[in-house]
């Protein structure tokens, strides 16, 4: 079966969690510019953001886009027939027992200049569409 090769999903997430690979100073100068109070809920927020983009794309050039989505939605990644990272599956990395707390962050991130787009409801979630000239 296809998915059984994909188990190491869970930990190929986890390793996103850690990714550094952006200029924090840049990132912290623009958050002081824009009046926005900065956690590391933010920073891991957008790795697994930036990390499931990367992920599903691979994944749909190994098994086609259909499947791809199928894989990440059992995994518990993507909401219910959609290609969204759901705020369930966020705010377990961020140690919050709301979603509103991935929310409010995920509004920081907008703030700053990150295209996420948003999905509203029990089945919602989150994508980053854009990442701002800056953060390049």
């Amino acid at each position: 079966m296809i998915e059984s090769k994909y188990v190491d999903i869970e930990k190929e997430i986890e390793s996103m969690v850690n990714r550094k690979d952006f200029d924090f100073w840049e990132f912290l100068k623009r958050a002081y510019e824009s009046n926005v109070k900065l956690d590391i809920g933010h920073f891991i927020i957008l790795n697994i953001l930036i990390g499931v983009g990367e992920l599903y794309r691979r994944l749909s050039e190994e098994v086609g886009k259909n499947q791809a989505r199928k894989i990440l939605e059992k995994k518990g990644i993507f909401t219910k027939n959609s290609e969204y990272v759901s705020g369930e599956y966020l705010k377990k990395f961020i140690g919050r027992s709301s979603r509103v707390a991935v929310h409010n962050r995920i509004r920081d991130l907008k703030d700053l200049g990150f295209e996420i787009e948003s999905k509203s409801g029990p089945l919602g979630g989150y994508k980053l569409v854009k990442t701002p000239d800056w953060f390049q």
